[in-house]
């Protein structure tokens, strides 16, 4: 599988020179395995990768979101591939997710706020429920799990030619959780050759953030270890932190469990996994 990364900032855009080096696209990952497009949100990033594809030419992807806020769906209005015919797009969605998403991706496309109605978009879209014990599309064997967001969120465990992807954005992890609950994050991360994972916050932030749905860094790292994670994505950057702030955390997290390979993702890095 390769992992690209179209977005990697949190909550909200943050364009600018102070932001260049990390970028400043809300949540997209995009996924190949095998001539298959997989798409792992649509922030803002997948503009951008939208504009990659067209040059390309028609082609089918699966797009899924880990949920409905705002910086996870944002950038769908501006992916070109949905205004043209040839391109297909495959939207999955757990159970409990796929009759909201309908709603709020129509509503964002409504006359009032968007030139062009959801309905006349000139792609082949297609929304598809998610089972619960899992699908296969192409080479991807794909599962939900239910995360602690706001809102609710999903994370999804993706597999293809033998190697594991885990997406786990917007998931509160609270380093004082019940041992039950430290076990079922453990069992989720367990086996991942790359674990992609909100790491908004540091320890010392979280007490004045606790409830917000979002990573603690230092406690993602003793999960990821204890899981057996190959190697660990920190991504959804909180928007107050530009390139400065965000290299000199990365140097101090790596430090801390350096046993652990980890990296801070970048917009338009690429990872083999």
């Amino acid at each position: 599988m390769r992992v690209k990364f179209w977005g990697t900032r949190g909550s909200v855009p943050t364009p600018g020179r102070a932001t260049e080096k990390f970028g400043g696209n809300t949540a997209c990952v995009e996924v190949l395995a095998e001539g298959h497009r997989l798409i792992l949100d649509a922030g803002t990033g997948i503009r951008e990768l939208g504009l990659v594809l067209t040059e390309e030419g028609p082609s089918a992807s699966v797009l899924l979101f880990s949920h409905l806020h705002w910086d996870h769906i944002q950038g769908l209005p501006f992916f070109t591939p949905l205004f043209l015919e040839g391109f297909q797009v495959t939207i999955y969605a757990p159970t409990q997710l796929r009759s909201p998403l309908e709603k709020v991706l129509n509503k964002q496309m409504a006359t009032e706020v968007f030139p062009v109605d959801f309905a006349d978009l000139s792609a082949d879209i297609r929304f598809e429920t998610l089972a619960e014990g899992g699908i296969t599309s192409g080479p991807f064997d794909i599962t939900a799990l239910v995360q602690e967001h706001p809102g609710g969120s999903w994370g999804y465990r993706v597999s293809a030619g033998g190697r594991v992807l885990y997406y786990s954005t917007d998931n509160e992890t609270d380093p004082e959780a019940s041992d039950p609950a430290r076990a079922r994050q453990v069992d989720a991360y367990r086996g991942a050759n790359l674990l992609v994972v909100d790491g908004q916050y540091r320890a010392s932030e979280y007490p004045a953030r606790r409830g917000w749905g979002h990573g603690v860094m230092e406690h993602i790292q003793l999960l990821a270890a204890e899981a057996g994670v190959d190697r660990v994505a920190i991504t959804h950057h909180d928007p107050m932190r530009d390139d400065d702030d965000l290299l000199e955390l990365e140097r101090s997290i790596r430090k801390a469990v350096p046993e652990l390979p980890l990296f801070f993702a970048r917009d338009g890095m690429a990872v083999e996994v």
